[in-house]
């Protein structure tokens, strides 16, 4: 990995992901496990935000609280994952991928609980957002320990480039052999951060272990993409701007 912001940019473009390392530290994850404590606690009272949130098909008795499959809108609900979306390890690279001025299209707690939690099939997020071009950047921060064991991201590195056809109700793609061969797990310790690109080719399969695999992924964007879904544009959320191009390193 280069050691530069500018070589760590140019190996995103080319790959179509990067991991960060400790991105989080032991208080600020403690921080947001209270939250989605919280949250699951009160969830009869929780707010429809942006996409808003779906539990589990299959819920867990032995839980004690509701196991949520996602949470949207997680900015609006809790502090402590609001400053998550402007973390000041990620910005500088966000920035150096993005451009100066970088915006929210979404912010979502995922999960996959111990047991219960579901298989995501192979596809491209782009082909389920109304912007154009397809140049969004997700960031992807684990909230527990996540391996394959447990539902960990598979990616398949420089599929970025090129929409795929998808098909069905969840729109999901098959890979040929030579695709199969080219997967890779993204193992990422509890505070890392997956960055990806919103056309790379990812799934991850079904949580059958004894641990739960939670991420929050905010997936931004520059102004100047054009929104082609239906209805009036959403008005646009500001995470980060450099007004002053003597600063701007990249």
């Amino acid at each position: 990995m280069p050691d530069t912001l500018a070589g760590r940019a140019d190996f995103f473009r080319r790959e179509g992901f990067m991991v960060v390392r400790g991105v989080l530290d032991r208080e600020e994850l403690a921080a947001l496990d209270a939250e989605l404590d919280r949250l699951a606690r009160s969830v009869d009272a929780l707010p429809t935000i942006r996409e808003g949130f779906q539990l589990e098909q299959r819920q867990d008795a032995g839980r004690g609280r509701p196991a949520f499959r996602k949470i949207g809108g997680i900015t609006d609900l809790s502090e402590p994952f609001a400053r998550l979306l402007r973390h000041p390890r990620l910005l500088p690279l966000l920035h150096a991928i993005v451009g100066p001025r970088v915006q929210l299209y979404r912010d979502v707690c995922m999960m996959k609980p111990a047991r219960v939690g579901r298989e995501k099939p192979w596809h491209q997020d782009s082909v389920y957002w109304p912007w154009a071009p397809m140049e969004l950047v997700s960031a992807m921060t684990a909230l527990d320990d996540a391996g394959p064991e447990n539902g960990c991201l598979q990616v398949i590195p420089r599929t970025h480039l090129v929409q795929r056809q998808h098909y069905g109700e969840e729109l999901q793609l098959d890979l040929d052999d030579v695709e199969q061969a080219r997967t890779r797990y993204v193992p990422l310790a509890a505070g890392d951060t997956l960055l990806f690109h919103s056309l790379l080719l990812h799934a991850s399969e079904p949580n059958h272990s004894e641990r739960d695999r939670r991420v929050c992924i905010f997936s931004y964007k520059p102004p100047e993409l054009e929104f082609i879904g239906r209805g009036n544009r959403p008005e646009p959320i500001l995470v980060s701007e450099i007004t002053d191009p003597r600063v701007a390193d990249f």
